[in-house]
């Protein structure tokens, strides 16, 4: 019987995947007026498009000032070392070579806070999603880990990465409070697709932590300048180690009205209630658009934590990332990314003493706003004691691969 619907999930997902493929002609077929003219009425979503009605329309989700929606992400990655365990490790997300994966399933109900009202004000956010990038967005504790057994799908899990409560009290510019499960502000790249510009991601951002447990303050002391302060337990956990509890802060400046921006974000704290482990993580990202089509950032990650190597010693990381990307118009967009990460201690991805590097050059083409289509090539190298691609056997590795990201 397990068998049975493994199978029929299979089918399922290879049918998703024609589906995927046949919408993707259909956009290349599609007459250039019809396909490079943006369209103001053009619908936002798959659903919209094929129905013609938007469920946020329905009356009782707007009575109650709800929004829900979400995407698929589905996509193949090609390693011409075809190695055999067919793993792309230790590039995380698109881990699988040489075979498709739904990466992202993700369901979300939303109640915003409107900026421009006044006095107290409520909302929040639920997040499900399916697939195989789940397993990096869980957090430990008893929270989403164990909604599927490991026996059930090899690699799909379910995540639920978001789920919080926002309330804004009337102090001064508005004090904002969000409590709950939410995905942390350190870094750049981020964990739903559709906000990413590149199909695969960066090594810093699979270091750093994706969720976090507790409260974050967030008040705007200018129109240029939001700070942020709160405290939870730790990186990617729920309520493991209860007790370990950790600052997450930072601050969101503008530099400029052409849309320059400063960001750093820290996490700073035990992870073990027993153990003085104190872990340490900086982000900071500068974005600079150079013209109005041309954007640069630059990121900076530096992390470190006490009593992790095999002596008990302070184990320590970081990374530079830039970014460099082309948007010809709201449609299309080329860019490139290149990297550098040190795992000094080799608690990251295993090795100690191994330099990570990564050269990235990728497309994003939106030919309707509800579909995303993000084909890269990569090259990854590594410099240190070990060979760490293709099972072991190589210092660096050739990716060419491609999604496609859907929105409800």
């Amino acid at each position: 019987m397990q068998s049975f619907f493994i199978n029929k999930y299979i089918m399922l997902h290879i049918r998703a995947i024609f589906l995927l493929f046949g919408i993707l002609l259909g956009s290349v077929l599609l007459p250039v007026s019809g396909a490079a003219v943006a369209d103001q009425n053009e619908p936002n979503g798959i659903m919209e498009a094929i129905s013609g009605v938007n469920a946020n329309d329905f009356p009782w989700l707007k009575d109650h000032g709800l929004t829900v929606g979400g995407w698929v992400s589905v996509g193949f990655t090609y390693n011409p070392a075809d190695p055999s365990d067919r793993y792309n490790v230790p590039v995380s997300m698109n881990f699988r070579a040489n075979e498709f994966n739904l990466h992202q399933l993700d369901l979300f109900i939303e109640k915003s806070i409107d900026p421009k009202e006044e006095g107290w004000a409520m909302g929040g956010r639920f997040d499900f999603m399916f697939g195989t990038d789940t397993p990096y967005t869980q957090a430990t504790g008893n929270w989403d880990s164990h909604l599927i057994g490991n026996n059930v799908f090899r690699f799909y899990k379910i995540a639920l990465p978001q789920a919080y409560i926002d309330v804004r009290a009337p102090l001064g510019a508005g004090l904002n409070v969000r409590l709950g499960h939410f995905y942390s502000i350190l870094g750049y790249e981020s964990v739903p697709s559709p906000s990413n510009f590149f199909y695969s991601h960066s090594y810093s951002m699979k270091s750093s932590p994706f969720t976090h447990t507790g409260v974050l303050l967030s008040y705007p002391f200018t129109r240029d300048f939001t700070f942020y302060s709160g405290a939870v337990t730790g990186p990617d956990n729920f309520d493991y180690q209860f007790g370990a509890w950790s600052f997450l802060g930072g601050f969101n400046w503008k530099l400029s009205e052409q849309g320059a921006s400063f960001n750093f974000a820290v996490l700073n704290g035990d992870t073990k209630e027993t153990l003085d482990d104190n872990l340490t993580y900086i982000s900071a990202n500068l974005q600079i658009p150079i013209t109005e089509k041309l954007l640069y950032v630059l990121q900076h990650d530096h992390g470190w934590q006490a009593h992790v190597t095999d002596n008990g010693g302070l184990a320590g990381w970081y990374s530079i990332v830039q970014y460099l990307t082309w948007q010809f118009d709201e449609k299309l967009g080329v860019g490139g990314r290149a990297e550098w990460f040190r795992d000094q201690n080799g608690t990251r991805y295993g090795i100690p003493g191994t330099g990570y590097y990564a050269f990235t050059l990728g497309m994003n083409w939106k030919p309707f706003k509800w579909l995303a289509v993000r084909p890269e090539v990569r090259y990854d190298w590594a410099d240190g004691p070990g060979k760490v691609y293709d099972n072991g056997t190589e210092n660096s590795q050739w990716l060419l691969g491609t999604d496609f990201v859907v929105l409800f």
